[in-house]
């Protein structure tokens, strides 16, 4: 079973020793897992107001690697955002683009986020927002840093309700929560945890809006694999878990 793997980050992350994190030194496990295609982002712009030098390395490092689709970062309460959308939308290989209001500051009620919706549409990418990146009772004790809640991420969706926006880092309990809004929303599987996660994820959720996403090297690739590949689902329900709903949502 082949893996589109829609949740990875390369950089430096500064609160873990994660190891060996950059892009030509995550291309070979990714064939070892069975993962064939992956979206990236970069850490160095999750604690920068400016996300553009992070997006640039990551897209100076991907530049002859086909295996990685780039998924970079904007920041809509930066005044440069439209600016940063204008360059990031002439890069062929952005087919979406990360939003991170918990680490950026700003809610996704917002004028700017207003704005930028209508501008990221217009040029046909996707929206993906990142909930959490870490479990916020194992932050370090420095930082407090709360998950973008079930609540303002409801509303988004019915304001947006064609937007359809890819929502990562949420937990099965969060999920049940927020599949009882007014409106459509995909997810993925980085934060749900529960024994045979899928099938209980699938009574929430549709199989058809589940993407699976590892968090690596956050998370351990190994084991968010085997939500997929040892749960009760059915062979076709995992495959599109695995990747047919990425390579469908993403237009890869």
């Amino acid at each position: 079973m082949n893996f589109i793997d829609t949740n990875v980050w390369c950089g430096s992350w500064p609160f873990a020793p994660l190891g060996q994190t950059g892009i030509s030194k995550i291309k070979q496990p990714s064939t070892d897992f069975e993962i064939t295609e992956v979206f990236l982002s970069p850490f160095d712009s999750v604690f920068q107001v400016d996300p553009m030098p992070g997006n640039r390395t990551m897209f100076e490092g991907l530049s002859r690697l086909s295996v990685f689709h780039p998924l970079p970062v904007i920041n809509p309460a930066t005044g440069a955002w439209e600016d940063h959308l204008e360059e990031l939308a002439t890069n062929s290989q952005v087919v979406g683009l990360r939003l991170l209001p918990a680490y950026h500051g700003y809610r996704l009620n917002s004028k700017a986020v207003r704005r930028m919706v209508e501008r990221v549409k217009a040029k046909g990418l996707r929206l993906v927002i990142t909930a959490r990146l870490v479990d916020e009772r194992h932050e370090h004790r420095a930082v407090t840093i709360k998950p973008v809640s079930v609540s303002q991420i409801a509303a988004f969706i019915r304001e947006h309700p064609k937007e359809n926006p890819l929502i990562q880092g949420l937990s099965i309990h969060e999920l049940k929560e927020l599949s009882k809004a007014d409106g459509l929303f995909y997810t993925d599987t980085s934060f749900a945890e529960w024994e045979d996660t899928l099938k209980i994820l699938k009574g929430y959720i549709p199989v058809s809006r589940i993407l699976y996403g590892s968090l690596s090297p956050l998370q351990v690739t190994l084991a968010q694999i085997d939500k997929v590949r040892l749960s009760s689902l059915t062979t076709r329900q995992r495959e599109l878990v695995a990747s047919d709903n990425a390579r469908k949502y993403f237009g890869i």
